[in-house]
């Protein structure tokens, strides 16, 4: 028989025979059986705890019949059945016996009845404690540091703004020898004032922020630039530009003047284009000031320049031999741009192509005589277009485009070609008199007599001239 029928209990071996009598000696609890069975084996806790990898405090437990320090019922259950197996006990057996002792003490532990618990005092107000009043305080001084430094930031980030009462573009008598500059701005700033004939004076905004000071002025157009300076920061404002018009007393007209001869005059300045400019764009900003309600902008092509080494071709009948360039067809012009003038300022964008142009700009109001300025200004394109025409008869036709050769073909009458390079185009014709060219929108025409076998060299923001 095995160790687990040799257990004794009492004056008689315990084994599977439930129906035996059982002496008198009390029978051992669950964890004795376990403790007898292990020491009948010979090994200690520690021992048991490495063979069956369970804690040696859960053996104490199981031995102790202490379930409570066990974790679980599911956990005690693999506990015991493993314990059993390692000592050769009936592990059917020992958990029967398991569910008899904890059933038992189910029964036997005291129903514990929970005190009565005393009535809740009703709960207090909000109370001001000195912690309280201390972290109040704080959160108040953080939240005014805080605020306090963003208006510093805001402050400094932003410059002061400076206003003028009235129009910017003042009209006075013809009479006038001053007048009177004022506006609101920041308080206490200190504001500048620059005019004509180096003209130069400062002046203090008062309390309130309002500023006035009388300037001179001549005949004519008068501009004063203001410009503010805020006394905390230093920073100054952008600079406000008034313009005050002296009418100019009105001279006699030239013979032929007609309904204009002895009105007032009007002012005209131009601020842009600059005289002799050479633009890259093709829209030219037009832009001035003027006492008149009216502008009208055009621009009119100005003559094709002469070539350097190819003079233009005089009137008359053409000859096979001539090597000159025939004259331009009539420069062409624009429509006229019309726009409306606002408190005195006027600015427009006119379209032209590359080429020469002349720029009119011509102001008028009612009851004054029209002022005109006018603008010379050289447009010239980011690339060279370089457009050839076959005009009475073909023509041979070959081209380089920035030294890229194009395929040579012969061109029929009235028909053209467009070649585009960005530094320079070299064109052969293999009858020049009946080759014309445009280039960059300005029309040149023939540049050699008919037959002729010519070389064109077309580089940018430079004149055409021949090339071997």
């Amino acid at each position: 028989m095995t160790a687990r029928h040799q257990l004794r209990v009492g004056g008689r071996r315990v084994g599977r025979d439930r129906d035996a009598i059982i002496g008198a000696t009390p029978a051992p609890s669950l964890g004795e059986m376990l403790r007898i069975a292990r020491e009948r084996r010979g090994v200690d806790i520690y021992r048991a705890e490495r063979d069956t990898k369970i804690r040696a405090r859960h053996l104490d437990a199981l031995e102790a019949g202490d379930y409570a320090a066990l974790p679980g019922a599911v956990y005690t259950k693999g506990f015991l059945r493993n314990y059993a197996l390692y000592l050769g006990l009936d592990a059917n057996e020992m958990l029967e016996r398991w569910r008899v002792e904890t059933a038992t003490l189910r029964r036997t532990e005291p129903v514990s009845v929970a005190p009565p618990r005393p009535l809740a005092a009703p709960r207090r107000g909000l109370i001001f404690t000195p912690g309280i009043l201390v972290s109040a305080l704080l959160s108040v001084l953080v939240i005014a540091f805080l605020g306090y430094v963003a208006m510093q930031v805001m402050r400094f980030s932003q410059g002061i703004e400076v206003t003028v009462e009235g129009a910017v573009v003042r009209q006075l008598d013809a009479d006038a020898e001053t007048t009177v500059l004022a506006g609101t701005t920041a308080p206490g700033a200190t504001l500048t004032i620059t005019g004509p004939s180096d003209f130069h004076a400062t002046t203090d905004a008062d309390d309130d922020g309002t500023w006035s000071i009388t300037v001179p002025v001549t005949k004519g157009q008068n501009e004063f630039t203001i410009t503010g300076i805020d006394p905390g920061t230093d920073r100054s404002s952008p600079p406000l530009n008034v313009i005050a018009i002296v009418p100019v007393p009105a001279t006699a007209a030239p013979s032929g003047a007609g309904s204009s001869q002895g009105l007032p005059a009007i002012s005209l300045t131009l601020s842009s284009p600059a005289g002799g400019a050479v633009l890259s764009e093709v829209e030219v900003t037009v832009a001035g000031t003027t006492s008149g309600s009216r502008v009208a902008i055009s621009a009119q092509r100005r003559p094709v320049v002469t070539i350097p080494g190819v003079p233009m071709r005089p009137a008359g009948p053409e000859t096979p031999d001539d090597p000159r360039i025939s004259p331009s067809a009539a420069p062409a012009g624009t429509e006229p741009l019309d726009i409306s003038v606002t408190d005195g300022r006027f600015s427009g964008d006119l379209t032209v192509a590359p080429g020469s142009w002349t720029i009119t700009v011509r102001s008028s109001a009612t009851g004054h005589a029209d002022a005109v300025e006018t603008r010379d200004v050289e447009v010239r394109s980011a690339a060279v277009v370089v457009i050839v025409t076959a005009v009475g008869s073909g023509a041979y036709i070959q081209a380089w485009e920035d030294g890229e050769p194009s395929t040579a073909r012969i061109l029929r009458p009235d028909r053209s070609l467009t070649f585009t390079a960005e530094e320079t185009i070299l064109v052969r014709t293999g009858n020049a008199g009946a080759t014309h060219f445009t280039v960059n929108g300005e029309e040149l025409g023939a540049l050699g007599g008919l037959g002729k076998v010519e070389n064109w060299l077309f580089e940018r923001g430079e004149p055409p001239r021949r090339s071997k």
